[in-house]
């Protein structure tokens, strides 16, 4: 089961509007090779980016389809993606109401999001907007925990008293068939020890906690960064993995 944290509409999923233009800076964006594992050769005329929060999915479809419709909730964060990529037709709405008609999508991604919906509604509408033969991509950016210092950033951060959790609940096997998972590196290169922190607070379990235990946060960060040489550079790298699955509709 998925904790509290994770449910759609839980003070964690709408906490993002409120750093929007410092999630659109620090946030990583995601490897062309994992956009072509989704795509695979395929040539849609619409892509919908679901979730899109700030665009940093959205931005990397641009040119991919004629047509990229990038749909989200917060209205803090869909600005933000409307200043940055104005290509793309940024709409206001939901995973589990879609406004777009039926059969009007060639290829739905999801970009860091796909555990924030509410299941099995979300199914449904990706269903229904989604052309026969229609494909899914979920994306989701994982750091390379194998590292010693990444452990110790998040552990830093986290609240280890939470039920903190990650669940790639699986689409709907009626309207779906099964996933076909593939795992892509990449670095998340950032402005210095300052951009660690900044980063950090683009996090839900960062954001929703009061200003003095933030600061708390901080200080704790601060203390790995003094430990690692690494994080004390102008540019600080971020060992990461892109998972993808992929789905294509029954």
């Amino acid at each position: 089961m998925r904790s509290a944290a994770d449910l759609p509409g839980s003070e964690f999923s709408r906490s993002f509007g409120s750093v929007a233009a410092r999630y659109a800076r620090y946030r990583p964006s995601y490897p062309d090779a994992a956009i072509d594992a989704v795509l695979d050769r395929l040539k849609p005329e619409r892509i919908l980016d679901l979730g899109a929060g700030t665009g940093k999915l959205t931005s990397s479809l641009i040119g991919r389809a004629a047509e990229v419709v990038a749909v989200e909730p917060d209205h803090a964060m869909l600005a933000e993606l409307s200043r940055t990529v104005s290509q793309a037709r940024a709409m206001t709405g939901s995973a589990e109401q879609i406004p777009l008609p039926d059969s009007s999508v060639d290829v739905v991604v999801v970009g860091q999001a796909y555990h924030w919906f509410a299941h099995p509604s979300a199914d449904h509408e990706m269903a229904r907007v989604l052309r026969p033969g229609g494909v899914v991509g979920l994306l989701w950016n994982f750091p390379d925990r194998t590292v010693e210092w990444v452990t110790k950033v998040y552990r830093a951060t986290r609240d280890e008293a939470r039920p903190w959790s990650f669940e790639a609940i699986p689409l709907d096997a009626d309207l779906f068939g099964d996933a076909a998972e593939s795992r892509y590196p990449s670095v998340h290169a950032l402005d210095g020890p300052d951009g660690l922190l900044n980063l950090a607070h683009t996090w839900s379990w960062v954001i929703t906690r009061p200003a003095v235990e933030q600061a708390a946060v901080d200080l704790r960060l601060r203390a790995v960064i003094d430990e690692y040489p690494e994080l004390q550079g102008e540019i600080v790298t971020i060992p990461q993995q892109t998972t993808v699955l992929r789905y294509r509709k029954q």
